[in-house]
């Protein structure tokens, strides 16, 4: 009987994950990540490294930081898929490395996931923060895990380097990266609607302030925010929320009120306007509905007297809801992000304008 695994020679299953499955699982999920240049298939933790890290080199655009991250990930998913073909050699290695990032991320977000949500969330998915385009994390890191196991018990046969080694690691770069960074970024074209004058929650007269412009026609594929660059600054200033739906109401840019950005799935959203927004309002409200939710999971409205509007459907919004906005005279007080942190939330609607800011 003849072995097929052997210290020396190694096995034909090694060299088939090597070579043949890792490769084809790693370029599946890159050209999906190419196709649609969605930031929301990255995990949680991925686009918190993003955001912090535009804050540490002073990126202000997010937007592109964020955009150029998402390209370089799928370049060199691209090229380590197209070195395990090309390189012998380095196939073991590379296969290794990346199966082992992919598993650590895995780790991150579920263990984000399940602080946040519960310990379910790990397998059934999250609360619907971040939209519903991500798979439950529970079944990638199985599927990662075992491809990892398999390349670590599995030796490839040991195959001698092809002449030109080091030209294909540079093919391998070159084709990575030109696909990534040639792909044209999509662009989307609305055409706005009109809420009706007589719908109680909206006013008929949008504010004579320029600051807001009309209703943007031409929309990017996602839109991204670090909120806590808004602090001090005007409301209307912000790419964002410049697509809240129109008219808006004829005091945005004049009074004070709180501006909740949630999802109809969300559970913490839900949670935050039952606790803080149900009832009679001291102080008005504009709860803004971000698209991308799953309708069978929708909850109703607990704010009977938030002015509600919504964000246009089409463009990705990687942002995790709720996030809560206290402005007065145009300028963004306060920023929470974390409604679990029932502190911030208060000192968020307790606002008053910085020293600084005053008139």
């Amino acid at each position: 009987m003849t072995e097929t695994s052997s210290p020396c020679k190694g096995s034909l299953i090694g060299t088939v994950l090597v070579r043949l499955v890792v490769p084809l699982w790693l370029l599946a999920g890159a050209s999906v990540k190419l196709y649609t240049l969605n930031p929301k298939l990255l995990p949680e933790p991925v686009l918190l490294v993003v955001r912090d890290s535009a804050r540490i080199f002073g990126i202000e655009n997010l937007s592109w930081w964020l955009g150029t991250s998402l390209r370089t990930m799928i370049a060199v998913e691209i090229m380590l898929a197209l070195v395990m073909i090309s390189a012998p050699r380095l196939a073991r290695f590379a296969a290794s490395f990346i199966l082992t990032i992919f598993l650590a991320v895995l780790v991150a977000t579920m263990a984000m996931a399940a602080r946040r949500d519960g310990i379910s969330a790990i397998w059934s998915g999250s609360c619907g923060c971040f939209g519903s385009v991500s798979p439950p994390p529970l079944g990638m890191f199985a599927i990662d895990g075992i491809l990892l196991l398999g390349v670590i018990f599995f030796r490839p046969i040991r195959e001698a380097n092809p002449p030109g080694r080091i030209g294909s690691v540079l093919a391998a770069t070159a084709i990575g990266f030109g696909l990534a960074f040639s792909m044209p970024s999509p662009k989307i074209t609305i055409t706005p609607v009109q809420p009706s004058p007589a719908d109680p929650t909206t006013t008929a007269t949008p504010p004579a302030e320029t600051g807001w412009g009309a209703m943007p026609t031409t929309l990017e594929s996602f839109y991204v925010a670090d909120f806590e660059n808004w602090v001090g600054t005007p409301l209307a200033s912000h790419a964002l929320a410049r697509l809240i739906s129109r008219p808006l109401p004829d005091w945005i840019d004049s009074d004070r009120f709180h501006l909740i950005l949630y999802r109809e799935d969300c559970e913490h959203c839900h949670t935050l306007l039952e606790d803080f927004f149900f009832g009679p309002l001291d102080t008005k409200a504009i709860a803004v509905a971000i698209p991308d939710i799953d309708p069978a999971n929708a909850m109703a409205m607990p704010c009977e007297e938030c002015v509600l509007h919504t964000l246009p459907e089409g463009p990705q919004y990687v942002l995790a809801t709720p996030i809560l906005l206290t402005v007065e005279g145009g300028t963004v007080l306060a920023v929470c992000e974390d409604s679990e942190d029932q502190a911030l939330v208060v000192a968020t609607l307790a606002a008053t304008n910085p020293p600084d800011s005053r008139p």
